[in-house]
């Protein structure tokens, strides 16, 4: 009978460590949650597109650099940029004024046969900014 009753208050004990483990990883994912979306906040979007290689800046205007060597001002033109699949123009102000830095999800570029898809708006590259959508 005393075998029985410990083997009782073991799985008692595991049941609750389990449970109390499940606890603390729900309270870390809200944290990181919380984290994150301070984050998002403090990071402008130029500053995004600073981070991603192949795009420079020029005054405060990203600019995506070409594979082509042939010409000498390769990053002359600003690219399209794309907000949620509706192309907005070419003007780096105009989308900077637009969104909101906590609202940006992601920012991707597309250069080549994938910027081809927006026609000759997309010679210069395309930026592609993805939205939180409420």
């Amino acid at each position: 009978m005393t075998t029985h009753k410990i083997w009782l208050l073991l799985l008692a004990f595991v049941f609750v460590s389990c449970t109390s483990t499940k606890n603390l990883d729900s309270q870390e994912q809200t944290l990181d949650v919380e984290i994150q979306e301070r984050n998002r906040a403090t990071v402008t979007l130029l500053d995004r597109l600073r981070r991603i290689p192949g795009i420079i800046i020029r005054r405060n205007t990203p600019y995506i650099l070409r594979a082509t060597a042939d010409s000498p001002n390769s990053a002359s033109y600003e690219p399209l940029y794309v907000l949620d699949d509706y192309p907005v123009g070419n003007s780096f102000r105009d989308i900077n004024q637009l969104i909101q830095n906590v609202d940006v999800k992601s920012v991707e570029v597309l250069t080549g046969s994938e910027a081809s898809f927006y026609g000759t708006r997309g010679g210069a590259g395309v930026i592609k900014i993805t939205t939180y959508k409420e």
